[in-house]
């Protein structure tokens, strides 16, 4: 979606944030998940979307992922989840606070998510550099 894609280490990030979300998802937890360096780092609980990334832009600047650049937060249905209801959603301020967490991109399930105000949201994943990419839900990789 976006001019940027996501590079090799980024996909090991794609694929193990999509893992931790689905795992929490199935415990009726939450819908996200953000990993760095090929590993889970960070899961959505009751604060959500927004306090998940103010709390990896937290572990960033407390030196908790010293010299780990980059990340991926990743969004997904909760496979027991009414898919009509409370879809996984981005928007301008999912991409803003991405941005000032550090990560490099985010993931969405393909088909099964939405996209608040999507031209806004886009452009400015483009202006920070952060790809935006649907991820398959058949495949658990990007489309």
């Amino acid at each position: 979606m976006t001019r940027s894609g996501p590079k090799a280490s980024d996909r090991k990030d794609l694929a193990a944030a999509y893992e931790a979300a689905r795992m929490i998802g199935a415990l009726d937890i939450g819908q996200a998940a953000i990993a760095v360096g090929g590993r889970a780092v960070a899961l959505e609980g009751i604060e959500g979307t927004a306090g998940l990334l103010e709390r990896m832009r937290g572990m960033r600047n407390h030196g908790r992922l010293a010299g780990k650049a980059g990340g991926a937060l990743v969004k997904c249905v909760k496979p027991d989840q009414e898919k009509r209801a409370d879809m996984p959603t981005i928007g301008p301020d999912t991409i803003r606070a991405a941005y000032a967490a550090g990560l490099a991109g985010v993931g969405v399930e393909a088909g099964r998510s939405l996209i608040l105000d999507y031209a806004t949201t886009i452009g400015l994943a483009d202006e920070h550099g952060l790809f935006v990419i649907g991820l398959d839900p058949e495949a658990h990789d990007e489309r």
